[in-house]
């Protein structure tokens, strides 16, 4: 009953209007555009914007400790970003593994990202790319873990206006009410339209930005190699493990464990091997200059374009769908219902 009385309220309330109105409703603007058949998502911008900050701040600190940027840009436009793409397509699908082998066709041509998938995605790209060029694999592994948490701050405002990574209802005053049928909780979860949830993706936003922060402020203060990719490795999953509490959607388990669960215990392992490494050995300390400012690098011509295409390939991989929000095909698998086969990994037990 309460789930209706706070539906009917959001019907019956005055409809706001300003700029101030558009960001309290801006969870429920999940399109952006459409051209015919083909939708653009505003997460597909969010995303693109993410990456550009993302990889030009890797690029930055690559800069910092002496590497050539447009080359660095260019890797990451060539060899990082598809491999994390790629990666992290795989282990989506993977998630999915009931669905998969019911509509294989479906499964396999729908958005949707893992962002641990990247994460290994990310790493496998820079270690290939060490082993050919002898840059540091240390070295590479700080600027990732030095930008991460950057670009997952804006990314989770993506995941804020797709409706993806929600939270679980509650009567706190920050709640959030998703009412467009294009955002994935209400594709998945209509009786959740109109009810009050937690903003858990704007909670991992304010905490991504507090990790990066801190990580701006130990610039001076690296003490080896690789410590930037062991505070990132370990932090991200504690963040995580602190926010699961707020969230309800769909992540699988594996017994008491969630997928993200098991996947941040290995992060944490890496991380771990990483710091004891750098602390208890000679490791390599490159030296960071930092005279070389951010806006020296987004800034330089001969790494522009690469930025904008990594933009680009973004926009494209996180914003295109095809007559429906949540696919590539005609007919989506799940649509604006429940297909309890999508959700077949726990959710609904757990849930409830």
């Amino acid at each position: 009953m309460s789930g209706t009385t706070r539906h009917a309220s959001i019907e019956l309330e005055a409809p706001r209007t300003g700029l101030l109105a558009f960001l309290r409703d801006f969870h429920n603007k999940t399109i952006l555009f459409r051209a015919g058949d083909w939708i653009f998502v505003t997460y597909g911008m969010i995303a693109g914007l993410a990456f550009l900050v993302g990889v030009s701040t890797a690029t930055w600190y690559m800069g910092m400790v002496g590497a050539d940027t447009a080359q660095t840009a260019g890797f990451y436009l060539f060899f990082a970003i598809p491999s994390i793409l790629m990666v992290s397509r795989l282990t989506s699908i993977l998630l999915e593994w009931r669905e998969l082998f019911r509509k294989p066709l479906q499964t396999l041509l729908k958005p949707g990202y893992m962002l641990h998938g990247g994460i290994f995605g990310g790493m496998m790209a820079f270690a290939g790319y060490s082993l050919f060029t002898n840059i540091s694999l240390l070295a590479l592994l700080d600027a990732a873990g030095f930008c991460m948490p950057l670009g997952e701050a804006i990314c989770r405002l993506g995941c804020y206006v797709y409706g993806c990574c929600w939270g679980r209802p509650t009567d706190s005053r920050f709640g959030v009410a998703y009412t467009s049928p294009h955002s994935k909780v209400l594709r998945f979860r209509p009786d959740l339209q109109g009810v009050k949830i937690h903003p858990a993706q704007l909670y991992a936003l304010t905490a991504h930005l507090v990790q990066f922060t801190i990580f701006y402020a130990l610039l001076p203060f690296k003490v080896f190699d690789g410590m930037f990719a062991a505070l990132y490795l370990i932090s991200h999953p504690v963040i995580r493990f602190a926010l699961e509490r707020f969230r309800q959607d769909d992540r699988g388990k594996v017994g008491r464990w969630t997928h993200t669960n098991i996947y941040s215990l290995m992060m944490i392992a890496f991380g771990l091997l990483v710091l004891v490494f750098g602390l208890a050995s000679d490791a390599s300390n490159l030296p960071i200059n930092l005279q070389l400012r951010y806006v020296h690098v987004i800034a330089n011509p001969a790494s522009i374009l690469y930025f904008v295409f990594i933009f680009l390939a973004a926009c494209a991989a996180f914003g295109v769908h095809y007559k429906s929000v949540g696919s590539w095909l005609s007919k989506p698998s799940g649509g604006v219902k429940v297909d309890i086969n999508e959700m077949g990994l726990g959710a609904n037990d757990r849930d409830r």
